[in-house]
């Protein structure tokens, strides 16, 4: 390489010389400082080495990742968290955030109903965008105020959010809890997550490439947890005569049927299996990687 160098440098005349040598210098300053600003300053450094810009997550213990799981409803604090290089995002209201609490509604009947909930909207000028801000509204903003005209029980209905800017990816989580008169508490869960540059919806196998892991393992993880989740139940069942039956069988749990999964601002994948989506139950199985 070096007597390659020197024949190069010969075989060029004084001022494309001098050129060469400005440019290997340049070169040499712009890699330095990468490396200063990787080694000390770049936040994300030991996850992400490469600075590609979304922050993967350090790994954790399992106690460590049981503890994430236990604290998952203090997720949703109706905020937005951010991480990384967001870039210019095309918004529709340029005084808002990327993700805002659109529609706050707080009101009670003793005898009727118990109201509290935040909205979020997604301030992103995109078709795509359009489309899941009127999923949402329809979903949750119509409920509410279906449920404060109804006069026929009592009815408790709390809804809150949490989202999360990982540089280019966005996830929306909202969490909707529903107690009405007679019936077991319904708690449902519904995610949004969005690739800003590419304008369209992220697939959780996405997410799985950019956490440089596998389908495989990934699949193993939620075998893993579901498995536990069922012999829990089952010890509970035998104390309390209290048991949700979980198929281990059923293709819910396979990696390409997942539906509510997201991204958080830590670099960590949440996949959730909210059983009250389909049934009055609040019972669900979290997974994260």
């Amino acid at each position: 390489m070096k007597k390659w160098i020197l024949r190069l440098v010969n075989s060029l005349d004084k001022r494309s010389q001098n050129i060469f040598f400005v440019v290997l210098i340049l070169i040499c300053i712009v890699a330095i400082s990468v490396g200063i600003y990787a080694q000390f300053f770049y936040k994300y450094a030991d996850t992400d080495p490469l600075m590609l810009g979304i922050n993967i997550g350090a790994k954790k213990t399992t106690e460590e990742y049981a503890m994430l799981k236990s604290n998952f409803n203090e997720l949703f604090d109706n905020t937005l968290k951010k991480s990384g290089d967001n870039g210019s995002i095309e918004k529709l209201n340029g005084e808002r955030d990327v993700v805002y609490t659109a529609y706050q509604l707080m009101n009670e009947d003793e005898t009727y109903y118990s109201v509290d909930v935040s909205i979020p909207e997604i301030n992103i000028d995109s078709s795509v965008i359009k489309k899941v801000n009127s999923a949402i509204k329809t979903e949750y903003y119509n409920k509410a105020n279906s449920i404060m005209r109804q006069t026929n029980e009592n009815t408790i209905y709390k809804v809150s959010y949490a989202a999360y800017l990982n540089s280019d990816i966005l996830s929306v989580v909202i969490r909707a809890s529903l107690k009405e008169q007679g019936k077991s508490e319904k708690v449902s869960l519904k995610t949004y997550t969005y690739s800003i540059s590419r304008e369209e919806l992220v697939t959780l196998e996405d997410l799985i490439h950019s956490k440089k892991t596998t389908l495989q393992a990934v699949q193993n993880s939620i075998i893993n947890e579901i498995k536990v989740a069922y012999e829990n139940a089952q010890i509970i069942a035998n104390e309390y005569g209290v048991l949700y039956e979980r198929d281990l069988n059923s293709d819910m749990y396979r990696v390409e049927n997942a539906s509510e999964y997201f991204l958080t601002n830590e670099g960590y994948v949440y996949i959730v299996y909210p059983y009250g989506n389909d049934g009055y139950t609040n019972e669900m199985d979290i997974v994260i990687f």
